[in-house]
Protein backbone atom coordinates (compact mmCIF):
# COMPACT_ATOMS: atom_id res chain seq x y z
CA UNK A 1 0.00 0.00 0.00
CA UNK A 2 1.38 3.38 -1.04
CA UNK A 3 1.56 6.11 1.62
CA UNK A 4 -0.54 9.30 1.24
CA UNK A 5 0.82 11.73 -1.33
CA UNK A 6 1.86 14.31 1.29
CA UNK A 7 3.75 11.67 3.26
CA UNK A 8 5.49 10.42 0.12
CA UNK A 9 6.60 13.95 -0.72
CA UNK A 10 7.99 14.46 2.78
CA UNK A 11 9.95 11.23 2.48
CA UNK A 12 11.32 12.38 -0.86
CA UNK A 13 12.29 15.73 0.66
CA UNK A 14 14.15 13.98 3.49
CA UNK A 15 16.00 11.73 1.02
CA UNK A 16 16.93 14.60 -1.30
CA UNK A 17 18.18 16.75 1.57
CA UNK A 18 20.20 13.82 2.90
CA UNK A 19 21.74 12.85 -0.44
CA UNK A 20 22.63 16.48 -1.18
CA UNK A 21 24.51 16.72 2.10
CA UNK A 22 26.19 13.32 1.72
CA UNK A 23 27.34 13.89 -1.86
CA UNK A 24 28.55 17.43 -1.33
CA UNK A 25 30.83 16.16 1.44
CA UNK A 26 32.65 14.04 -1.15
CA UNK A 27 34.06 17.12 -2.91
CA UNK A 28 33.52 20.17 -0.69
CA UNK A 29 36.63 19.50 1.40
CA UNK A 30 39.05 19.58 -1.56
CA UNK A 31 39.38 23.36 -1.78
CA UNK A 32 39.72 23.65 2.01
CA UNK A 33 42.77 21.37 2.22
CA UNK A 34 45.43 24.13 2.03
CA UNK A 35 43.76 25.97 4.95
CA UNK A 36 43.39 22.72 6.90
CA UNK A 37 47.04 21.82 6.32
CA UNK A 38 48.20 25.20 7.61
CA UNK A 39 45.88 25.33 10.62
CA UNK A 40 46.34 21.84 12.07
CA UNK A 41 49.70 20.89 10.50
CA UNK A 42 48.35 18.18 8.22
CA UNK A 43 51.02 16.67 5.98
CA UNK A 44 50.43 15.34 2.46
CA UNK A 45 49.50 11.84 3.66
CA UNK A 46 47.06 13.27 6.21
CA UNK A 47 45.50 15.51 3.55
CA UNK A 48 44.98 12.51 1.31
CA UNK A 49 43.32 10.59 4.15
CA UNK A 50 41.09 13.55 5.03
CA UNK A 51 39.60 13.25 1.53
CA UNK A 52 39.66 9.50 0.96
CA UNK A 53 38.70 8.23 4.44
CA UNK A 54 35.15 9.56 3.99
CA UNK A 55 34.52 7.93 0.61
CA UNK A 56 36.21 4.69 1.69
CA UNK A 57 34.07 4.34 4.83
CA UNK A 58 31.00 5.46 2.86
CA UNK A 59 31.42 2.84 0.13
CA UNK A 60 32.23 0.01 2.53
CA UNK A 61 29.11 0.63 4.65
CA UNK A 62 26.45 0.74 1.93
CA UNK A 63 25.75 -2.99 1.63
CA UNK A 64 25.61 -3.38 5.39
CA UNK A 65 23.35 -0.33 5.67
CA UNK A 66 20.88 -1.63 3.09
CA UNK A 67 20.73 -4.99 4.85
CA UNK A 68 20.26 -3.41 8.29
CA UNK A 69 17.44 -1.25 6.92
CA UNK A 70 15.56 -4.38 5.93
CA UNK A 71 16.23 -5.99 9.31
CA UNK A 72 15.46 -3.24 11.84
CA UNK A 73 13.49 -0.78 9.69
CA UNK A 74 14.57 2.00 7.35
CA UNK A 75 13.30 4.76 9.62
CA UNK A 76 15.49 3.54 12.49
CA UNK A 77 18.64 3.29 10.37
CA UNK A 78 18.01 6.58 8.52
CA UNK A 79 17.35 8.68 11.63
CA UNK A 80 20.11 7.04 13.68
CA UNK A 81 22.63 7.36 10.87
CA UNK A 82 21.74 11.00 10.28
CA UNK A 83 22.14 11.87 13.96
CA UNK A 84 25.60 10.26 13.98
CA UNK A 85 26.50 12.10 10.76
CA UNK A 86 25.59 15.46 12.29
CA UNK A 87 27.62 14.69 15.41
CA UNK A 88 30.60 13.57 13.31
CA UNK A 89 30.39 16.76 11.21
CA UNK A 90 30.56 18.86 14.37
CA UNK A 91 33.59 16.82 15.47
CA UNK A 92 35.22 17.54 12.11
CA UNK A 93 34.58 21.25 12.57
CA UNK A 94 36.08 21.17 16.07
CA UNK A 95 39.11 19.00 15.21
CA UNK A 96 42.47 20.40 16.27
CA UNK A 97 44.68 17.61 14.90
CA UNK A 98 44.88 15.54 11.70
CA UNK A 99 44.22 12.31 13.61
CA UNK A 100 40.98 13.63 15.12
CA UNK A 101 39.80 15.03 11.80
CA UNK A 102 40.49 11.78 9.94
CA UNK A 103 38.73 9.76 12.65
CA UNK A 104 35.69 12.05 12.47
CA UNK A 105 35.68 11.73 8.66
CA UNK A 106 35.62 7.93 8.97
CA UNK A 107 32.65 8.22 11.35
CA UNK A 108 31.00 10.59 8.86
CA UNK A 109 31.46 8.05 6.08
CA UNK A 110 30.06 5.15 8.10
CA UNK A 111 26.98 7.14 9.09
CA UNK A 112 26.59 8.54 5.57
CA UNK A 113 26.67 5.06 4.06
CA UNK A 114 23.98 3.91 6.47
CA UNK A 115 21.72 6.81 5.46
CA UNK A 116 22.41 6.64 1.73
CA UNK A 117 21.64 2.92 1.60
CA UNK A 118 18.05 3.64 2.65
CA UNK A 119 17.22 6.40 0.19
CA UNK A 120 16.64 4.41 -3.01
CA UNK A 121 14.46 1.86 -1.22
CA UNK A 122 12.46 4.60 0.53
CA UNK A 123 11.78 6.42 -2.73
CA UNK A 124 11.02 3.23 -4.70
CA UNK A 125 8.46 2.04 -2.16
CA UNK A 126 6.88 5.45 -1.49
CA UNK A 127 5.82 6.22 -5.07
CA UNK A 128 3.92 4.21 -7.69
CA UNK A 129 5.98 2.89 -10.55
CA UNK A 130 4.61 5.43 -13.04
CA UNK A 131 6.17 8.21 -10.92
CA UNK A 132 9.62 6.64 -10.64
CA UNK A 133 11.05 8.39 -13.69
CA UNK A 134 10.20 11.75 -12.13
CA UNK A 135 11.33 11.14 -8.56
CA UNK A 136 14.53 9.37 -9.57
CA UNK A 137 15.28 12.22 -11.96
CA UNK A 138 15.13 14.58 -8.97
CA UNK A 139 17.27 12.17 -6.96
CA UNK A 140 19.90 11.89 -9.71
CA UNK A 141 19.98 15.65 -10.26
CA UNK A 142 20.41 16.29 -6.54
CA UNK A 143 23.19 13.74 -6.07
CA UNK A 144 25.10 14.71 -9.21
CA UNK A 145 24.63 18.44 -8.70
CA UNK A 146 25.84 18.26 -5.11
CA UNK A 147 29.07 16.50 -6.07
CA UNK A 148 29.68 18.95 -8.92
CA UNK A 149 28.90 22.05 -6.83
CA UNK A 150 30.98 20.90 -3.87
CA UNK A 151 34.24 22.68 -4.83
CA UNK A 152 32.43 25.94 -5.64
CA UNK A 153 30.45 25.94 -2.40
CA UNK A 154 33.55 24.99 -0.42
CA UNK A 155 35.52 27.85 -1.95
CA UNK A 156 32.75 30.32 -1.11
CA UNK A 157 32.46 29.15 2.50
CA UNK A 158 36.20 29.29 3.10
CA UNK A 159 36.44 32.72 1.47
CA UNK A 160 33.52 34.17 3.46
CA UNK A 161 35.05 32.96 6.76
CA UNK A 162 31.70 33.25 8.56
CA UNK A 163 32.03 33.67 12.34
CA UNK A 164 35.78 33.20 11.90
CA UNK A 165 35.24 29.48 11.22
CA UNK A 166 37.34 29.40 8.03
CA UNK A 167 37.69 25.84 6.71
CA UNK A 168 35.62 24.48 9.60
CA UNK A 169 32.46 25.90 8.00
CA UNK A 170 32.58 23.25 5.24
CA UNK A 171 31.81 20.66 7.94
CA UNK A 172 29.63 22.70 10.29
CA UNK A 173 27.22 23.58 7.49
CA UNK A 174 26.08 19.94 7.67
CA UNK A 175 24.50 20.44 11.09
CA UNK A 176 21.36 22.41 10.03
CA UNK A 177 20.96 20.32 6.86
CA UNK A 178 21.26 17.06 8.77
CA UNK A 179 18.89 18.10 11.52
CA UNK A 180 16.33 19.16 8.90
CA UNK A 181 16.54 15.80 7.09
CA UNK A 182 16.36 13.93 10.40
CA UNK A 183 13.24 15.79 11.57
CA UNK A 184 11.41 15.28 8.28
CA UNK A 185 12.32 11.58 8.15
CA UNK A 186 11.33 10.97 11.76
CA UNK A 187 7.90 12.50 11.10
CA UNK A 188 7.17 10.81 7.76
CA UNK A 189 8.79 7.36 7.72
CA UNK A 190 6.88 4.38 9.03
CA UNK A 191 7.59 3.19 12.57
CA UNK A 192 6.56 -0.32 11.63
CA UNK A 193 9.24 -2.97 12.10
CA UNK A 194 9.76 -6.06 9.92
CA UNK A 195 7.90 -9.05 11.28
CA UNK A 196 9.89 -11.74 13.05
CA UNK A 197 13.45 -11.90 14.32
CA UNK A 198 16.07 -12.12 11.60
CA UNK A 199 19.38 -13.90 11.89
CA UNK A 200 22.30 -11.48 11.99
CA UNK A 201 24.69 -12.10 9.09
CA UNK A 202 27.82 -11.09 10.99
CA UNK A 203 30.15 -13.05 8.71
CA UNK A 204 28.58 -11.38 5.66
CA UNK A 205 29.16 -7.94 7.17
CA UNK A 206 32.81 -8.75 7.91
CA UNK A 207 33.54 -10.28 4.49
CA UNK A 208 31.83 -7.55 2.45
CA UNK A 209 33.43 -4.72 4.43
CA UNK A 210 36.91 -6.27 4.38
CA UNK A 211 36.66 -7.08 0.68
CA UNK A 212 35.63 -3.54 -0.26
CA UNK A 213 38.34 -1.98 1.92
CA UNK A 214 41.02 -4.18 0.31
CA UNK A 215 39.71 -3.20 -3.13
CA UNK A 216 38.95 0.51 -2.78
CA UNK A 217 41.79 1.69 -0.51
CA UNK A 218 44.69 0.78 -2.84
CA UNK A 219 42.73 2.00 -5.87
CA UNK A 220 41.99 5.33 -4.21
CA UNK A 221 45.67 5.87 -3.38
CA UNK A 222 47.37 4.41 -6.43
CA UNK A 223 47.23 7.67 -8.40
CA UNK A 224 49.21 9.48 -5.69
CA UNK A 225 51.60 6.80 -4.48
CA UNK A 226 51.75 4.53 -7.55
CA UNK A 227 51.26 0.79 -7.60
CA UNK A 228 53.24 -1.29 -5.14
CA UNK A 229 53.46 -4.98 -4.34
CA UNK A 230 51.36 -4.36 -1.22
CA UNK A 231 48.67 -2.50 -3.21
CA UNK A 232 48.51 -5.18 -5.91
CA UNK A 233 48.36 -7.91 -3.26
CA UNK A 234 45.52 -6.10 -1.50
CA UNK A 235 43.46 -5.94 -4.71
CA UNK A 236 44.04 -9.64 -5.39
CA UNK A 237 43.15 -10.46 -1.79
CA UNK A 238 39.97 -8.40 -2.13
CA UNK A 239 38.84 -10.56 -5.05
CA UNK A 240 39.31 -13.69 -2.94
CA UNK A 241 37.48 -12.19 0.05
CA UNK A 242 34.59 -10.96 -2.12
CA UNK A 243 34.36 -14.41 -3.73
CA UNK A 244 34.04 -15.90 -0.24
CA UNK A 245 31.35 -13.31 0.50
CA UNK A 246 29.38 -14.39 -2.57
CA UNK A 247 29.65 -18.07 -1.60
CA UNK A 248 28.56 -17.27 1.95
CA UNK A 249 25.57 -15.24 0.73
CA UNK A 250 24.50 -18.11 -1.52
CA UNK A 251 24.55 -20.56 1.40
CA UNK A 252 22.82 -18.01 3.64
CA UNK A 253 20.04 -17.53 1.09
CA UNK A 254 19.57 -21.29 0.57
CA UNK A 255 19.13 -21.63 4.34
CA UNK A 256 16.07 -19.37 4.05
CA UNK A 257 17.67 -16.38 5.77
CA UNK A 258 17.74 -12.73 4.70
CA UNK A 259 20.98 -12.20 2.66
CA UNK A 260 22.88 -8.95 2.35
CA UNK A 261 23.35 -9.58 -1.37
CA UNK A 262 20.59 -11.00 -3.54
CA UNK A 263 22.56 -12.86 -6.20
CA UNK A 264 19.43 -13.42 -8.27
CA UNK A 265 19.46 -9.68 -9.02
CA UNK A 266 22.34 -10.21 -11.45
CA UNK A 267 20.27 -12.66 -13.50
CA UNK A 268 18.16 -9.70 -14.58
CA UNK A 269 19.57 -8.07 -17.70
CA UNK A 270 18.53 -4.54 -16.74
CA UNK A 271 20.14 -4.80 -13.32
CA UNK A 272 23.41 -6.39 -14.44
CA UNK A 273 23.86 -4.08 -17.44
CA UNK A 274 22.77 -1.05 -15.42
CA UNK A 275 25.46 -1.75 -12.82
CA UNK A 276 28.14 -2.21 -15.50
CA UNK A 277 27.15 1.04 -17.20
CA UNK A 278 27.14 2.79 -13.84
CA UNK A 279 30.76 1.76 -13.22
CA UNK A 280 31.81 3.03 -16.67
CA UNK A 281 30.01 6.38 -16.42
CA UNK A 282 30.93 7.23 -12.83
CA UNK A 283 34.52 6.11 -13.39
CA UNK A 284 34.79 8.31 -16.50
CA UNK A 285 33.03 11.25 -14.87
CA UNK A 286 35.31 11.15 -11.81
CA UNK A 287 38.42 10.88 -13.96
CA UNK A 288 37.23 13.82 -16.07
CA UNK A 289 36.83 16.17 -13.12
CA UNK A 290 40.03 14.95 -11.50
CA UNK A 291 42.15 15.91 -14.52
CA UNK A 292 40.26 19.17 -15.17
CA UNK A 293 40.81 20.29 -11.58
CA UNK A 294 44.54 19.51 -11.68
CA UNK A 295 45.07 21.11 -15.08
CA UNK A 296 43.25 24.32 -14.22
CA UNK A 297 44.79 24.79 -10.77
CA UNK A 298 48.33 23.45 -11.19
CA UNK A 299 48.77 23.84 -14.94
CA UNK A 300 47.05 27.16 -15.64
CA UNK A 301 47.47 28.30 -12.00
CA UNK A 302 43.84 29.30 -11.53
CA UNK A 303 42.43 29.76 -8.03
CA UNK A 304 40.04 27.18 -6.55
CA UNK A 305 37.26 29.76 -6.75
CA UNK A 306 37.82 30.42 -10.47
CA UNK A 307 38.13 26.69 -11.12
CA UNK A 308 34.77 26.19 -9.46
CA UNK A 309 33.23 28.98 -11.55
CA UNK A 310 34.57 27.50 -14.79
CA UNK A 311 32.98 24.13 -14.00
CA UNK A 312 29.57 25.62 -13.11
CA UNK A 313 28.15 25.15 -16.66
CA UNK A 314 28.62 21.42 -16.15
CA UNK A 315 26.39 21.56 -13.07
CA UNK A 316 23.83 23.69 -14.93
CA UNK A 317 23.68 21.20 -17.81
CA UNK A 318 23.25 18.29 -15.42
CA UNK A 319 20.46 20.06 -13.51
CA UNK A 320 18.54 21.21 -16.61
CA UNK A 321 18.53 17.82 -18.30
CA UNK A 322 17.75 15.95 -15.09
CA UNK A 323 14.59 18.06 -14.86
CA UNK A 324 13.78 17.40 -18.53
CA UNK A 325 14.56 13.69 -18.24
CA UNK A 326 11.03 12.46 -17.34
CA UNK A 327 9.71 13.88 -20.62
CA UNK A 328 12.68 12.47 -22.55
CA UNK A 329 12.35 9.12 -20.79
CA UNK A 330 8.70 8.84 -21.86
CA UNK A 331 9.83 9.17 -25.49
CA UNK A 332 13.25 7.52 -25.56
CA UNK A 333 13.10 5.00 -22.71
CA UNK A 334 16.47 3.50 -21.85
CA UNK A 335 17.95 4.93 -25.06
CA UNK A 336 18.68 7.93 -22.85
CA UNK A 337 21.61 5.99 -21.39
CA UNK A 338 23.61 5.64 -24.63
CA UNK A 339 22.62 9.25 -25.45
CA UNK A 340 24.19 10.33 -22.16
CA UNK A 341 27.44 8.57 -23.03
CA UNK A 342 27.50 10.16 -26.49
CA UNK A 343 26.95 13.68 -25.14
CA UNK A 344 29.65 13.19 -22.51
CA UNK A 345 32.10 11.88 -25.11
CA UNK A 346 31.42 14.78 -27.48
CA UNK A 347 31.94 17.19 -24.57
CA UNK A 348 35.39 15.76 -23.79
CA UNK A 349 36.49 15.86 -27.42
CA UNK A 350 35.40 19.50 -27.78
CA UNK A 351 37.07 20.41 -24.47
CA UNK A 352 40.28 18.75 -25.65
CA UNK A 353 40.17 20.69 -28.93
CA UNK A 354 40.06 23.98 -27.02
CA UNK A 355 43.26 23.19 -25.10
CA UNK A 356 45.59 23.57 -28.07
CA UNK A 357 45.73 27.37 -27.59
CA UNK A 358 46.18 29.39 -24.41
CA UNK A 359 43.42 31.92 -25.12
CA UNK A 360 40.82 29.21 -25.72
CA UNK A 361 42.02 27.00 -22.83
CA UNK A 362 41.47 29.88 -20.38
CA UNK A 363 38.21 31.21 -21.87
CA UNK A 364 35.13 30.63 -19.74
CA UNK A 365 32.92 31.65 -22.67
CA UNK A 366 34.41 29.00 -24.95
CA UNK A 367 34.70 26.25 -22.33
CA UNK A 368 31.13 26.75 -21.11
CA UNK A 369 29.32 25.10 -24.10
CA UNK A 370 31.23 21.77 -24.03
CA UNK A 371 30.98 21.69 -20.23
CA UNK A 372 27.23 22.29 -20.48
CA UNK A 373 26.94 19.44 -23.00
CA UNK A 374 28.95 17.18 -20.68
CA UNK A 375 26.66 18.04 -17.79
CA UNK A 376 23.67 17.38 -20.04
CA UNK A 377 25.10 13.93 -20.74
CA UNK A 378 25.36 13.21 -17.02
CA UNK A 379 21.81 14.48 -16.44
CA UNK A 380 20.45 12.40 -19.31
CA UNK A 381 22.24 9.31 -18.00
CA UNK A 382 21.87 9.51 -14.22
CA UNK A 383 18.20 10.50 -14.07
CA UNK A 384 16.82 7.27 -15.66
CA UNK A 385 19.60 5.07 -14.27
CA UNK A 386 17.90 4.34 -10.94
CA UNK A 387 14.59 3.54 -12.64
CA UNK A 388 16.32 1.19 -15.06
CA UNK A 389 18.31 -0.67 -12.42
CA UNK A 390 15.38 -1.20 -10.01
CA UNK A 391 12.88 -2.00 -12.77
CA UNK A 392 13.06 -5.73 -12.12
CA UNK A 393 13.05 -5.64 -8.32
CA UNK A 394 10.20 -6.43 -5.95
CA UNK A 395 9.56 -6.30 -2.22
CA UNK A 396 12.19 -8.99 -1.57
CA UNK A 397 14.99 -7.47 -3.63
CA UNK A 398 14.57 -3.68 -3.64
CA UNK A 399 16.40 -3.32 -0.32
CA UNK A 400 19.47 -5.21 -1.53
CA UNK A 401 19.39 -3.30 -4.83
CA UNK A 402 19.26 0.02 -2.96
CA UNK A 403 22.55 -0.81 -1.27
CA UNK A 404 24.19 -2.14 -4.41
CA UNK A 405 23.48 0.88 -6.62
CA UNK A 406 25.54 3.44 -4.66
CA UNK A 407 28.15 0.77 -3.85
CA UNK A 408 28.66 0.12 -7.55
CA UNK A 409 28.92 3.87 -8.18
CA UNK A 410 31.55 4.31 -5.45
CA UNK A 411 33.58 1.37 -6.77
CA UNK A 412 33.33 2.85 -10.27
CA UNK A 413 34.66 6.17 -8.98
CA UNK A 414 37.56 4.48 -7.18
CA UNK A 415 38.50 2.43 -10.25
CA UNK A 416 38.14 5.47 -12.50
CA UNK A 417 40.32 7.74 -10.37
CA UNK A 418 42.98 5.02 -10.08
CA UNK A 419 43.24 4.19 -13.78
CA UNK A 420 42.86 7.78 -14.97
CA UNK A 421 45.37 8.93 -12.35
CA UNK A 422 47.93 6.38 -13.50
CA UNK A 423 47.55 7.46 -17.13
CA UNK A 424 47.58 11.16 -16.28
CA UNK A 425 50.62 11.11 -14.00
CA UNK A 426 52.56 8.81 -16.32
CA UNK A 427 52.06 11.29 -19.16
CA UNK A 428 52.74 14.24 -16.84
CA UNK A 429 56.03 12.78 -15.63
CA UNK A 430 57.29 12.08 -19.13
CA UNK A 431 56.30 15.52 -20.43
CA UNK A 432 57.71 17.35 -17.41
CA UNK A 433 61.10 15.69 -17.86
CA UNK A 434 61.24 17.03 -21.42
CA UNK A 435 60.26 20.57 -20.38
CA UNK A 436 62.98 23.25 -20.78
CA UNK A 437 64.37 24.54 -17.45
CA UNK A 438 62.83 27.67 -15.95
CA UNK A 439 59.71 27.39 -18.15
CA UNK A 440 56.82 29.62 -17.16
CA UNK A 441 53.30 30.47 -18.21
CA UNK A 442 51.70 28.55 -21.06
CA UNK A 443 54.88 26.57 -21.73
CA UNK A 444 55.06 25.36 -18.15
CA UNK A 445 51.40 24.37 -18.29
CA UNK A 446 51.90 22.09 -21.31
CA UNK A 447 52.59 18.85 -19.38
CA UNK A 448 49.27 19.19 -17.57
CA UNK A 449 47.35 20.25 -20.68
CA UNK A 450 48.73 17.50 -22.91
CA UNK A 451 48.28 14.82 -20.22
CA UNK A 452 44.68 15.95 -19.77
CA UNK A 453 44.13 15.74 -23.53
CA UNK A 454 45.42 12.15 -23.65
CA UNK A 455 43.09 11.19 -20.80
CA UNK A 456 40.11 12.73 -22.61
CA UNK A 457 40.89 10.76 -25.78
CA UNK A 458 40.99 7.49 -23.81
CA UNK A 459 37.82 8.30 -21.85
CA UNK A 460 36.02 9.23 -25.07
CA UNK A 461 36.81 5.76 -26.44
CA UNK A 462 35.56 4.17 -23.20
CA UNK A 463 32.23 6.01 -23.25
CA UNK A 464 31.80 5.21 -26.96
CA UNK A 465 32.07 1.49 -26.14
CA UNK A 466 29.71 1.97 -23.18
CA UNK A 467 27.15 3.65 -25.47
CA UNK A 468 27.15 0.56 -27.69
CA UNK A 469 26.79 -1.70 -24.63
CA UNK A 470 23.83 0.37 -23.40
CA UNK A 471 21.93 -0.46 -26.58
CA UNK A 472 21.55 -4.01 -25.23
CA UNK A 473 19.06 -2.75 -22.64
CA UNK A 474 15.36 -3.23 -23.38
CA UNK A 475 14.02 0.07 -24.65
CA UNK A 476 11.13 0.21 -22.19
CA UNK A 477 11.25 -0.62 -18.48
CA UNK A 478 8.87 -0.13 -15.59
CA UNK A 479 9.57 0.39 -11.93
CA UNK A 480 8.91 -2.27 -9.31
CA UNK A 481 5.24 -2.75 -8.39
CA UNK A 482 3.90 -1.04 -5.26
CA UNK A 483 4.68 -3.24 -2.28
CA UNK A 484 3.83 -3.02 1.43
CA UNK A 485 7.39 -2.56 2.66
CA UNK A 486 7.82 -0.71 5.98
CA UNK A 487 9.99 2.33 5.28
Amino acid sequence: MQPPRRTARRRLAACLLAVFMLMIDVTIVNVALPSIATDIAAGSSAQSLIVSSYTLAFACTLLTGAWLGGIVGRRTVFVSGMSVFVAASILCGAADSPALLISARVLQGIAGGMVSAQTVAIIATSFPRERHSVVFALYGATAGGAAILGPSIGGILVSLDMFGWGWRSVFLVNAPLGVGAMVIAAASLSREKPAGVQHLDVLGVVLSTLGLILLIYPLAHSYEHGWSIAGTSAVLASLAVLALFVLHERRWSRAGRNPMLRLDLFRQRTFALGCALSVLMFGSFTGFFFTVSLSLQFGLELSPMRTGVITLPFAVGAAVFSVLSPTLFARLGTRMLPLGFVLFGVSMMCFAALTYREDTARSLALLAPPLFVGGAGIGVFVAPLQTTIVSGTDDTTVGSASGLIPTVQQVGQAVGIALVGLLFFQQLSALSDALPPDSTGWVAAQPYIVAQRHVFFVLSAVVACAAVLALALPKRVTGPPPVPVPV
